[in-house]
């Protein structure tokens, strides 16, 4: 006993080996059993921690394992129930059973398996990245089904079996993921990428079906581009574009040396700066650091324990070299286009390495680590982004109430929204890590700015405003008065500068 407890204090205690045998009466089972000083940890791990988070759970009826309710108890229970049915019932039946070997069946690897899942899907639920899709509410379900058409045009090119379907349907689902928005083509091109990196890290590469999966990527971009262009034709519209990225010529083909090196700009911005989300407040930076350098070094005890070939070990370093560019695959096509938060979802598939490549050894204990930290602030990110968004919502509604019902009945009245939308220094907005970042492009353009408040008016108040011209506003704007309303005539005037 002073002996493990010196090794518990001193944090040495290893786990010994089971000891493992059959017994044949009145059956055959098979026993695993832990040695005397195993035995005595775990009694005071089920006793100290298990014992007070489990039994406030439980109800009465559940008996074994628990302090004064053992067999004794268990038994008195029984004739206690089947007294009661005996009085209400004449017939009724008891049912005896026992789940044949529970524990032994379990596949650990299944097990883990699930568990990682979980822990991604709560890592992309919580993210700064996610909340901020769903925040646009009247294109978000368009921006779900991108990111799910996204994903299962890899999934079932590599797991569908009908050669037709196969091969038919992740082009239509490519075409329509770009449709609802451009910037998933980073999605998918990342998602590809590092799926093929686990099939080299699992020996299980096939660069054949890597080709023909990059050919449909690349029929599925041309069908997009077609069909965007015959849309404009039949329909005489104007596509909604980021940049001209409806427009692919030969400057496309020229700026690509440049955008490389772009690639690699965005995503140290990204991942270290609070140009497209604030990192240093919860220290994201420090964290995404040690999480690029845990990915790193479980891809290198990856590529030696598994007794990877050196081809295949070239290549893994290569995708490892070359992974901003997939990241930011989209600025390819987009000529001049800013990265921000909503157009990052590609990077959310860095966590997806961080939690595939967890390793045996003890590199593990610092992945589950830096997954809790990344949970615990991606939890306050969202939290936060939220509470400053609901002091939005009420200060844009103090607007409304305040310019526009005074003109509701006059329809020849014009409004003209100018300044920026500042967070003020509230207790809320201190706590501003989420995806109101400090470069937010939302409110230094006009279209951008006016649009944002025209839908904010049909949304919540029904109210279907005209605005003037941007040449017109601009000339407001330059001509600014220090006032949150003023109207000119049949203008009003929304200066964002001064809404508190």
């Amino acid at each position: 006993i002073s002996r493990c407890y010196q090794e518990l204090k001193n944090k040495k205690y290893e786990m010994g080996k089971f000891h493992i045998f059959y017994i044949y009466d009145p059956k055959e089972r098979r026993i695993v059993s832990q040695n005397m000083y195993d035995k005595l940890v775990n009694h005071l791990v089920s006793r100290y921690i298990l014992y007070p988070a489990i039994i406030p759970c439980l109800i009465d009826s559940n008996c074994a394992s628990r302090p004064k309710k053992g067999v004794k108890y268990a038994l008195d229970l029984y004739f206690k129930y089947r007294k009661i049915l005996d009085n209400k019932n004449k017939n009724y039946y008891i049912l005896k059973c026992d789940i044949k070997s529970y524990f032994a069946s379990i596949d650990i690897e299944i097990l883990k398996d699930k568990i990682k899942k979980i822990l991604l899907i709560l890592i992309i639920v919580l993210s700064p990245i996610t909340s901020s899709t769903l925040l646009f509410n009247y294109c978000s379900i368009g921006y779900t089904f991108a990111f799910l058409g996204s994903v299962s045009s890899i999934y079932i090119f590599y797991k569908e079996t009908n050669k037709y379907l196969k091969y038919i349907i992740p082009i239509i689902l490519i075409v329509l993921s770009l449709s609802m928005y451009q910037a998933y083509l980073s999605l998918i091109v990342t998602l590809f990428v590092i799926y093929n990196l686990k099939l080299i890290l699992d020996k299980k590469e096939n660069y054949k079906e890597l080709f023909k999966y990059l050919i449909l990527l690349i029929i599925g971009i041309l069908f997009y581009f077609i069909s965007m262009k015959l849309s404009q034709l039949v329909f005489h519209i104007n596509m909604s574009s980021y940049s001209n990225a409806n427009e692919i010529g030969i400057n496309t083909i020229l700026t690509i040396p440049n955008k490389i090196i772009d690639t690699y700009k965005l995503t140290y911005r990204f991942f270290f700066t609070n140009s497209i989300i604030k990192n240093t407040y919860l220290h994201n930076n420090i964290i995404n650091l040690l999480i690029l350098i845990t990915i790193i070094i479980s891809i290198i005890v990856n590529l030696f324990k598994n007794n990877i070939s050196n081809k295949n070990k070239i290549i893994t370093i290569l995708i490892i070299l070359t992974l901003p560019i997939y990241l930011n695959s989209i600025i390819f096509v987009i000529s001049g286009t800013k990265l921000q938060l909503l157009m990052s979802s590609s990077y959310l598939l860095i966590y997806l390495l961080l939690i595939y490549l967890i390793p045996k050894n003890n590199i593990k204990y610092l992945n589950i680590i830096l997954i809790i930290l990344l949970l615990r602030n991606n939890l306050i990110q969202v939290q936060s982004t939220y509470l400053t968004l609901e002091n939005t919502f009420n200060r844009y509604k103090l607007v409304i109430d305040s310019a526009i019902r005074e003109n509701i009945n006059n329809s020849n009245t014009k409004y003209v929204v100018i300044g920026k939308d500042k967070v003020k220094s509230t207790n809320i907005s201190k706590q501003n890590y989420g995806f109101i970042s400090d470069d937010s492009i939302f409110w230094k353009e006009y279209n951008l700015r006016k649009l944002g408040f025209t839908r904010f008016c049909e949304e919540y108040y029904g109210l279907n405003i005209n605005y003037l011209s941007e040449d017109k506003a601009l000339v407001l704007e330059n001509n600014r008065t220090n006032k949150l309303i003023e109207n000119r005539d049949d203008i009003t005037i929304i200066n964002l500068d001064y809404l508190k």
